[in-house]
Protein backbone atom coordinates (compact mmCIF):
# COMPACT_ATOMS: atom_id res chain seq x y z
CA UNK A 1 0.00 0.00 0.00
CA UNK A 2 1.12 3.59 -0.57
CA UNK A 3 2.57 5.56 2.32
CA UNK A 4 0.17 7.70 4.36
CA UNK A 5 1.06 11.31 3.56
CA UNK A 6 -2.10 13.26 4.52
CA UNK A 7 -4.14 13.21 7.73
CA UNK A 8 -7.77 14.26 8.18
CA UNK A 9 -8.93 14.52 11.78
CA UNK A 10 -12.30 14.72 13.47
CA UNK A 11 -12.57 17.06 16.48
CA UNK A 12 -15.16 15.91 19.02
CA UNK A 13 -14.28 12.60 20.66
CA UNK A 14 -11.06 12.36 18.67
CA UNK A 15 -9.04 15.38 19.79
CA UNK A 16 -11.21 16.78 22.58
CA UNK A 17 -13.57 15.33 25.18
CA UNK A 18 -16.83 17.20 24.80
CA UNK A 19 -19.17 14.30 25.44
CA UNK A 20 -20.73 15.64 28.64
CA UNK A 21 -21.37 19.19 27.28
CA UNK A 22 -22.85 17.75 24.08
CA UNK A 23 -25.08 15.37 26.06
CA UNK A 24 -26.21 18.16 28.39
CA UNK A 25 -26.94 20.53 25.48
CA UNK A 26 -28.85 17.81 23.64
CA UNK A 27 -30.90 17.05 26.74
CA UNK A 28 -31.76 20.75 27.05
CA UNK A 29 -33.35 20.50 23.61
CA UNK A 30 -35.30 17.38 24.52
CA UNK A 31 -36.55 18.95 27.74
CA UNK A 32 -37.61 22.04 25.78
CA UNK A 33 -39.81 19.87 23.57
CA UNK A 34 -41.15 17.85 26.50
CA UNK A 35 -39.13 14.73 25.75
CA UNK A 36 -37.29 12.65 28.38
CA UNK A 37 -33.54 13.28 28.52
CA UNK A 38 -30.95 10.68 27.53
CA UNK A 39 -28.88 8.77 30.02
CA UNK A 40 -25.20 8.42 29.21
CA UNK A 41 -25.73 4.82 28.06
CA UNK A 42 -28.76 5.64 25.91
CA UNK A 43 -27.00 8.57 24.27
CA UNK A 44 -23.95 6.48 23.35
CA UNK A 45 -26.24 3.86 21.88
CA UNK A 46 -28.71 6.10 20.05
CA UNK A 47 -26.81 9.22 18.99
CA UNK A 48 -25.46 9.22 15.45
CA UNK A 49 -24.30 11.49 12.66
CA UNK A 50 -25.29 13.26 10.49
CA UNK A 51 -27.14 14.92 13.38
CA UNK A 52 -30.00 16.30 11.19
CA UNK A 53 -30.97 12.67 10.62
CA UNK A 54 -30.70 11.97 14.36
CA UNK A 55 -33.10 14.82 15.18
CA UNK A 56 -35.41 13.90 12.31
CA UNK A 57 -35.77 10.49 13.93
CA UNK A 58 -36.27 11.70 17.51
CA UNK A 59 -37.83 15.20 17.09
CA UNK A 60 -39.51 15.13 13.68
CA UNK A 61 -41.85 17.97 14.63
CA UNK A 62 -38.95 20.46 14.99
CA UNK A 63 -37.09 22.38 12.30
CA UNK A 64 -33.33 22.26 12.03
CA UNK A 65 -33.19 26.05 12.49
CA UNK A 66 -35.02 25.81 15.82
CA UNK A 67 -32.88 22.91 17.00
CA UNK A 68 -29.69 24.67 15.97
CA UNK A 69 -30.68 27.78 17.95
CA UNK A 70 -31.51 25.87 21.13
CA UNK A 71 -28.46 23.63 20.95
CA UNK A 72 -25.86 26.33 20.40
CA UNK A 73 -27.39 28.61 23.02
CA UNK A 74 -27.00 25.80 25.58
CA UNK A 75 -23.62 24.54 24.39
CA UNK A 76 -22.06 28.01 24.43
CA UNK A 77 -22.28 28.08 28.24
CA UNK A 78 -21.31 24.42 28.65
CA UNK A 79 -18.21 24.20 26.46
CA UNK A 80 -15.96 25.57 29.20
CA UNK A 81 -15.79 21.95 30.32
CA UNK A 82 -14.31 20.74 27.02
CA UNK A 83 -10.83 19.29 27.58
CA UNK A 84 -8.18 17.80 25.29
CA UNK A 85 -8.18 14.02 25.17
CA UNK A 86 -5.05 12.19 26.37
CA UNK A 87 -2.26 12.15 23.75
CA UNK A 88 -4.07 14.54 21.36
CA UNK A 89 -1.69 17.49 21.78
CA UNK A 90 1.35 15.25 21.43
CA UNK A 91 -0.19 13.64 18.34
CA UNK A 92 -0.73 17.00 16.63
CA UNK A 93 2.84 18.03 17.45
CA UNK A 94 4.10 14.71 16.08
CA UNK A 95 2.29 15.25 12.78
CA UNK A 96 3.71 18.78 12.60
CA UNK A 97 7.25 17.48 13.13
CA UNK A 98 6.67 14.82 10.48
CA UNK A 99 5.64 17.53 8.05
CA UNK A 100 2.34 15.81 7.29
CA UNK A 101 -0.50 18.05 6.04
CA UNK A 102 -3.34 17.91 8.58
CA UNK A 103 -6.96 18.87 7.90
CA UNK A 104 -9.89 19.14 10.27
CA UNK A 105 -13.25 17.72 9.20
CA UNK A 106 -15.91 18.10 11.87
CA UNK A 107 -19.57 18.81 12.48
CA UNK A 108 -18.66 21.29 15.25
CA UNK A 109 -20.08 24.80 14.81
CA UNK A 110 -17.59 27.37 13.54
CA UNK A 111 -17.97 29.58 16.62
CA UNK A 112 -17.46 26.69 19.02
CA UNK A 113 -14.35 25.55 17.17
CA UNK A 114 -12.95 29.07 17.24
CA UNK A 115 -13.51 29.18 21.00
CA UNK A 116 -12.07 25.73 21.73
CA UNK A 117 -9.30 25.72 19.14
CA UNK A 118 -8.20 29.21 20.15
CA UNK A 119 -8.17 28.34 23.86
CA UNK A 120 -6.08 25.22 23.21
CA UNK A 121 -3.80 26.96 20.71
CA UNK A 122 -4.38 24.17 18.18
CA UNK A 123 -5.59 26.05 15.12
CA UNK A 124 -1.97 26.35 13.97
CA UNK A 125 -1.77 22.60 13.37
CA UNK A 126 -4.34 22.52 10.57
CA UNK A 127 -3.61 23.38 6.96
CA UNK A 128 -7.33 24.03 6.60
CA UNK A 129 -10.42 23.40 8.72
CA UNK A 130 -13.76 22.18 7.44
CA UNK A 131 -16.32 22.67 10.21
CA UNK A 132 -20.13 22.69 10.41
CA UNK A 133 -20.02 19.67 8.11
CA UNK A 134 -23.58 18.37 8.41
CA UNK A 135 -22.69 15.38 6.22
CA UNK A 136 -18.95 14.69 6.15
CA UNK A 137 -19.36 12.35 3.19
CA UNK A 138 -20.09 15.34 0.97
CA UNK A 139 -17.42 17.62 2.41
CA UNK A 140 -14.54 15.16 2.25
CA UNK A 141 -14.80 14.90 -1.52
CA UNK A 142 -14.48 18.68 -1.77
CA UNK A 143 -11.51 18.60 0.61
CA UNK A 144 -9.65 16.00 -1.45
CA UNK A 145 -10.32 17.82 -4.70
CA UNK A 146 -9.45 21.28 -3.37
CA UNK A 147 -6.04 20.15 -2.11
CA UNK A 148 -5.41 17.58 -4.84
CA UNK A 149 -4.88 14.82 -2.32
CA UNK A 150 -4.39 11.22 -3.37
CA UNK A 151 -7.08 9.26 -1.52
CA UNK A 152 -4.82 6.19 -1.30
CA UNK A 153 -2.27 8.27 0.64
CA UNK A 154 -4.79 9.83 3.02
CA UNK A 155 -6.18 8.69 6.39
CA UNK A 156 -9.29 9.96 8.19
CA UNK A 157 -9.24 9.50 11.96
CA UNK A 158 -12.50 9.73 13.90
CA UNK A 159 -14.52 8.21 16.72
CA UNK A 160 -17.91 7.52 15.10
CA UNK A 161 -19.44 5.21 12.53
CA UNK A 162 -20.16 8.25 10.34
CA UNK A 163 -16.41 8.96 10.20
CA UNK A 164 -15.75 5.42 8.98
CA UNK A 165 -18.52 5.74 6.38
CA UNK A 166 -17.07 9.09 5.29
CA UNK A 167 -13.61 7.62 4.78
CA UNK A 168 -15.01 4.68 2.85
CA UNK A 169 -17.13 7.03 0.68
CA UNK A 170 -14.01 8.96 -0.32
CA UNK A 171 -11.74 5.94 -0.71
CA UNK A 172 -9.34 7.02 2.05
CA UNK A 173 -8.04 4.84 4.88
CA UNK A 174 -10.51 4.72 7.77
CA UNK A 175 -9.12 4.85 11.31
CA UNK A 176 -11.36 4.72 14.40
CA UNK A 177 -10.36 5.56 17.97
CA UNK A 178 -12.16 4.45 21.14
CA UNK A 179 -12.03 7.81 22.90
CA UNK A 180 -15.32 9.30 21.81
CA UNK A 181 -18.98 8.72 21.22
CA UNK A 182 -19.42 5.32 19.59
CA UNK A 183 -18.82 2.06 21.42
CA UNK A 184 -16.39 -0.66 20.45
CA UNK A 185 -19.32 -2.78 19.31
CA UNK A 186 -20.63 -0.10 16.96
CA UNK A 187 -17.22 0.74 15.56
CA UNK A 188 -16.23 -2.89 14.95
CA UNK A 189 -19.54 -3.47 13.17
CA UNK A 190 -18.65 -0.61 10.79
CA UNK A 191 -15.42 -2.49 9.91
CA UNK A 192 -12.81 0.31 9.83
CA UNK A 193 -9.44 -0.33 8.22
CA UNK A 194 -7.75 0.51 11.53
CA UNK A 195 -9.04 0.61 15.10
CA UNK A 196 -7.05 1.89 18.07
CA UNK A 197 -7.72 2.75 21.70
CA UNK A 198 -6.33 6.28 21.41
CA UNK A 199 -4.14 8.62 19.38
CA UNK A 200 -1.01 7.35 21.06
CA UNK A 201 -1.61 3.98 19.40
CA UNK A 202 -2.23 5.73 16.06
CA UNK A 203 1.08 7.56 16.44
CA UNK A 204 2.86 4.30 17.28
CA UNK A 205 1.37 2.73 14.16
CA UNK A 206 2.47 5.61 11.92
CA UNK A 207 5.92 5.66 13.46
CA UNK A 208 6.36 1.88 13.30
CA UNK A 209 5.42 1.71 9.64
CA UNK A 210 6.46 5.21 8.63
CA UNK A 211 2.95 5.63 7.33
CA UNK A 212 2.60 2.37 5.45
CA UNK A 213 -0.93 1.04 5.93
CA UNK A 214 0.05 -2.56 6.59
CA UNK A 215 -0.53 -5.13 9.31
CA UNK A 216 2.67 -7.17 9.76
CA UNK A 217 2.47 -10.00 12.29
CA UNK A 218 3.08 -8.88 15.87
CA UNK A 219 5.18 -11.24 18.04
CA UNK A 220 3.64 -11.44 21.50
CA UNK A 221 4.07 -13.43 24.70
CA UNK A 222 1.57 -14.64 27.28
CA UNK A 223 1.51 -17.08 30.16
CA UNK A 224 -0.91 -19.34 31.94
CA UNK A 225 0.22 -18.61 35.49
CA UNK A 226 -0.16 -21.13 38.32
CA UNK A 227 -0.06 -20.33 42.03
CA UNK A 228 1.09 -22.63 44.85
CA UNK A 229 -2.38 -24.25 44.98
CA UNK A 230 -2.29 -25.05 41.22
CA UNK A 231 -4.93 -22.44 40.45
CA UNK A 232 -4.44 -20.34 37.30
CA UNK A 233 -4.82 -16.60 36.87
CA UNK A 234 -7.57 -15.42 34.52
CA UNK A 235 -7.85 -11.74 33.56
CA UNK A 236 -10.83 -10.01 31.99
CA UNK A 237 -10.01 -7.19 29.55
CA UNK A 238 -11.85 -4.83 27.21
CA UNK A 239 -9.16 -5.43 24.57
CA UNK A 240 -10.61 -8.92 24.06
CA UNK A 241 -14.30 -7.89 24.10
CA UNK A 242 -14.47 -8.28 27.91
CA UNK A 243 -13.63 -11.97 27.65
CA UNK A 244 -11.23 -13.76 30.00
CA UNK A 245 -7.64 -14.56 29.10
CA UNK A 246 -4.03 -14.54 30.23
CA UNK A 247 -1.63 -11.64 30.82
CA UNK A 248 0.91 -10.81 28.13
CA UNK A 249 1.81 -8.37 25.39
CA UNK A 250 4.14 -7.39 22.57
CA UNK A 251 7.84 -8.19 22.42
CA UNK A 252 10.01 -5.09 22.11
CA UNK A 253 12.84 -4.76 19.59
CA UNK A 254 15.93 -6.77 20.65
CA UNK A 255 14.09 -8.13 23.72
CA UNK A 256 14.32 -11.88 24.40
CA UNK A 257 10.85 -13.40 24.51
CA UNK A 258 11.13 -14.69 28.08
CA UNK A 259 12.30 -11.25 29.26
CA UNK A 260 9.30 -9.75 27.48
CA UNK A 261 7.00 -12.20 29.25
CA UNK A 262 8.34 -11.32 32.69
CA UNK A 263 8.10 -7.60 31.94
CA UNK A 264 4.55 -7.75 30.56
CA UNK A 265 3.26 -9.91 33.42
CA UNK A 266 4.85 -7.60 35.99
CA UNK A 267 3.32 -4.53 34.28
CA UNK A 268 -0.14 -6.06 33.98
CA UNK A 269 -0.42 -7.96 37.26
CA UNK A 270 2.44 -6.97 39.58
CA UNK A 271 3.50 -10.63 39.73
CA UNK A 272 7.02 -12.01 39.37
CA UNK A 273 7.48 -15.39 37.71
CA UNK A 274 9.47 -18.53 38.23
CA UNK A 275 9.58 -21.93 36.49
CA UNK A 276 8.78 -20.42 33.07
CA UNK A 277 8.19 -23.05 30.37
CA UNK A 278 7.41 -22.64 26.69
CA UNK A 279 4.23 -24.46 25.59
CA UNK A 280 2.97 -23.58 22.09
CA UNK A 281 2.97 -20.89 19.41
CA UNK A 282 -0.34 -19.78 17.90
CA UNK A 283 -0.82 -18.06 14.54
CA UNK A 284 -3.70 -15.73 15.40
CA UNK A 285 -4.96 -13.82 12.36
CA UNK A 286 -7.54 -11.07 12.96
CA UNK A 287 -9.20 -12.71 15.99
CA UNK A 288 -12.84 -11.55 16.06
CA UNK A 289 -12.74 -10.92 19.82
CA UNK A 290 -9.80 -8.49 19.69
CA UNK A 291 -10.71 -4.81 19.64
CA UNK A 292 -8.97 -4.12 16.31
CA UNK A 293 -7.65 -5.99 13.31
CA UNK A 294 -4.31 -7.64 14.01
CA UNK A 295 -2.17 -10.64 13.16
CA UNK A 296 -0.42 -12.07 16.23
CA UNK A 297 2.23 -14.72 16.63
CA UNK A 298 1.41 -15.81 20.19
CA UNK A 299 4.28 -17.40 22.12
CA UNK A 300 2.48 -19.15 24.98
CA UNK A 301 4.12 -20.21 28.22
CA UNK A 302 3.23 -21.64 31.60
CA UNK A 303 4.81 -20.27 34.77
CA UNK A 304 4.58 -20.13 38.56
CA UNK A 305 3.74 -16.93 40.40
CA UNK A 306 5.86 -15.71 43.30
CA UNK A 307 2.88 -14.67 45.40
CA UNK A 308 -0.82 -14.25 44.66
CA UNK A 309 -1.49 -10.53 45.19
CA UNK A 310 -2.53 -9.14 41.79
CA UNK A 311 -2.41 -5.44 40.90
CA UNK A 312 -4.05 -4.88 37.51
CA UNK A 313 -3.06 -2.04 35.21
CA UNK A 314 -5.59 -0.10 33.13
CA UNK A 315 -5.95 -2.95 30.61
CA UNK A 316 -7.45 -5.34 33.16
CA UNK A 317 -11.04 -5.19 34.37
CA UNK A 318 -11.10 -8.13 36.80
CA UNK A 319 -9.09 -11.21 37.78
CA UNK A 320 -9.69 -14.63 39.33
CA UNK A 321 -7.59 -17.55 40.52
CA UNK A 322 -9.41 -20.70 39.36
CA UNK A 323 -8.77 -24.37 38.68
CA UNK A 324 -8.22 -25.49 35.10
CA UNK A 325 -11.63 -27.18 35.14
CA UNK A 326 -13.23 -23.90 36.27
CA UNK A 327 -11.28 -21.94 33.68
CA UNK A 328 -12.68 -23.88 30.72
CA UNK A 329 -16.21 -23.00 31.91
CA UNK A 330 -15.45 -19.26 31.70
CA UNK A 331 -16.10 -16.95 28.74
CA UNK A 332 -12.57 -17.27 27.37
CA UNK A 333 -11.05 -15.75 24.26
CA UNK A 334 -10.17 -18.37 21.66
CA UNK A 335 -6.34 -18.33 22.02
CA UNK A 336 -6.60 -18.76 25.80
CA UNK A 337 -8.97 -21.71 25.41
CA UNK A 338 -6.54 -23.29 22.94
CA UNK A 339 -3.66 -22.87 25.38
CA UNK A 340 -5.62 -24.28 28.33
CA UNK A 341 -6.73 -27.31 26.31
CA UNK A 342 -3.09 -27.94 25.38
CA UNK A 343 -1.94 -27.65 29.01
CA UNK A 344 -4.70 -29.97 30.25
CA UNK A 345 -3.56 -32.62 27.77
CA UNK A 346 0.14 -31.99 28.56
CA UNK A 347 0.22 -31.42 32.33
CA UNK A 348 3.28 -29.87 33.96
CA UNK A 349 5.51 -32.50 35.54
Amino acid sequence: MPEIRNVILDWSGTLVDDFTPVLDATNEIFRHYGKPPFSVEDFREKFFLPFPEFYKQHLPESTLTELDHHYHAAFKTLQTGVMPLPHSGEFLEYLLQRGMPVFLLSSIHHNHFEEQGGKLGWKKYFKQTYVQALDKRKVILHLLAEHELDASETIFIGDMVHDIETARHAGVLSCAVLTGYDSLRKLKAANPDLLFRNLREVRDFLERHRGAATHPPLPTVGALIFNAKDRVLMIQTHKWSHKWGIPGGKIKLNEPSEDALRREVLEETGLKLTDVRFEIVQDCIEPPEFYRKAHFLLLNYTARALGTHVVLNDEGEDHRWVTLDEAVQMDLNIPTRTLINHVRSHPRG
